[in-house]
């Protein structure tokens, strides 16, 4: 087979199949499209397609034909990181109140240390997971930040699914959401320039601590307002053109240049060029980026994720990591949650299902273990385990919702503690706007 015949092959079946079998399946309405996704890419990896047609796995996934594919991942996933800025607001901090700050707290700090001591535990009984070079308290702050991760996309998408958007659940939902996430990505940006400067040694970690706050101060305070001005003039009736998208994809393409070359993932420098970008931009671009990005461009990242992912449920570390993972983050955020929620007066049935709905993982889960994967933090191993951990949490997110909301007490508005204006973070930014914004592919 020619070299473009085996590339639209993989094209169809990477975009066309995890619809059809969510379709076929009868889980249309349980399970969102992201997990099929995420399981697809790895059903066509090493793990079981390698190993059913070994020949046909080959001539499909040798490095010649994965060229092409992993192009298309690399722009693909600077794209999602652009798209998961734009959906931050750091205006949500200032607007926040008190059952959200509480709640958005509790989301944070408990599931990090719960974490963390899987983290303990993990080393405890597998010192040989400790990739060489890494200290064992990165390893542990690692495994903290990816057990505390929540999908702020992929949750929109539940919510939009359970006809869940306009109640106060699902408002309070996409708010924590909003601030766990990029709380965490922070924590993660400052492990990785940590582990960066600490690689680099010497001169390269002066360079290192020197220019990220340099980055920040210009990716704040100088490129917003350029940015806004240009993007603007070459708008049409409140509308993204080619020129205007053209400038926001080289911004965003220079900023993850500038984080890479500084010695981190680019991914978070697409993710900053998101998230700084002026208010009346991020509706627009969204419009124009996201459903094609996660519905075209995503599942070829989910391919090679999948490639790279091998699971072997005879090894014992695999296992144990799985199961100690998926129990301190479903546990640590469930917990956290509804512990939270019930100490601002809320019922235990709203309570539990916002702590079911905000252990959704989902593809920002993925791009995190690859970060810290191609960042040489976490073993393969356990890059396969916590895979497999997002999966599930993802996977249990929405059946253990409709499970704690089965009731009808929740809906009534019995507690009228002040959570977010949604209404004026929709009009400036339109960030959290998710009812129009979060399209399931």
């Amino acid at each position: 087979m020619t070299s473009p015949l085996i590339f639209l092959v993989q094209a169809l079946v990477l975009v066309a199949l995890p619809a059809a079998v969510l379709r076929l399946s009868g889980l249309k309405g349980k399970l969102p499209l992201v997990v099929i996704q995420i399981l697809v890419g790895i059903a066509l990896g090493p793990s079981l397609f390698g190993r059913l047609a070994p020949d046909l796995y080959h001539l499909f996934f040798n490095s010649a034909a994965l060229a092409p594919l992993s192009g298309i991942a690399s722009v693909a996933v600077v794209i999602f990181g652009l798209i998961t800025g734009l959906h931050f607001d750091v205006a949500v901090f200032r607007d926040s109140g008190r059952t959200t700050s509480i709640v958005a707290a509790a989301n944070i700090l408990v599931p990090i240390a719960f974490g963390c001591l899987g983290g303990f535990f993990i080393l405890a009984r597998h010192p040989e997971e400790l990739v060489p070079g890494v200290s064992p308290a990165t390893f542990v702050a690692s495994i903290g930040i990816c057990t505390a991760v929540t999908a702020l996309p992929v949750l929109g998408a539940i919510l939009r699914e359970m006809n869940l958007l306009g109640h106060r659940i699902s408002d309070l939902a996409l708010a924590v959401a909003g601030i766990k996430d990029l709380t965490l990505y922070t924590l993660l940006a400052l492990l990785l320039t940590t582990v960066a400067a600490r690689t680099a040694g010497g001169l390269g970690m002066l360079i290192t601590l020197v220019l990220t706050p340099v980055y920040l101060v210009v990716m704040v305070r100088v490129v917003p307002p350029l940015l806004g001005k240009m993007v603007t003039s070459r708008m049409q009736d409140g509308e993204i053109r080619e020129r205007a998208l053209v400038l926001v994809g080289v911004v965003t393409i220079a900023s993850a240049l500038v984080v890479e070359a500084m010695g981190l993932s680019n991914i978070l420098g697409a993710f900053v060029a998101g998230a700084v970008m002026p208010a009346n931009l991020r509706k627009p671009i969204l419009d124009r980026l996201q459903a094609p990005t996660l519905a075209l461009l995503m599942p070829f990242f989910f391919t090679i994720t999948g490639l790279r992912t091998f699971i072997d449920p005879g090894s014992a570390a695999f296992l144990e990591i799985f199961i100690v993972a998926t129990f301190v983050s479903v546990i640590g955020i469930m917990g956290a949650t509804a512990v939270a929620a019930r100490i601002v007066g809320e019922s235990w049935s709203f309570a539990l299902g916002l702590g079911a709905l905000l252990q959704t993982k989902g593809l920002m889960e993925i791009v995190v273990l690859t970060i810290l994967l191609d960042a040489r933090i976490i073993s393969a191993n356990a890059f396969a385990a916590l895979i497999l951990m997002a999966v599930a949490s993802t996977a249990l997110a929405m059946p253990l919702a409709r499970l704690m909301l089965r009731g009808n007490s929740w809906r009534r508005a019995a507690s009228q503690t002040r959570i977010v204006d949604m209404n004026a973070i929709v009009r400036s930014p339109p960030s959290f706007d998710l009812r129009n914004q979060v399209r399931e592919p």
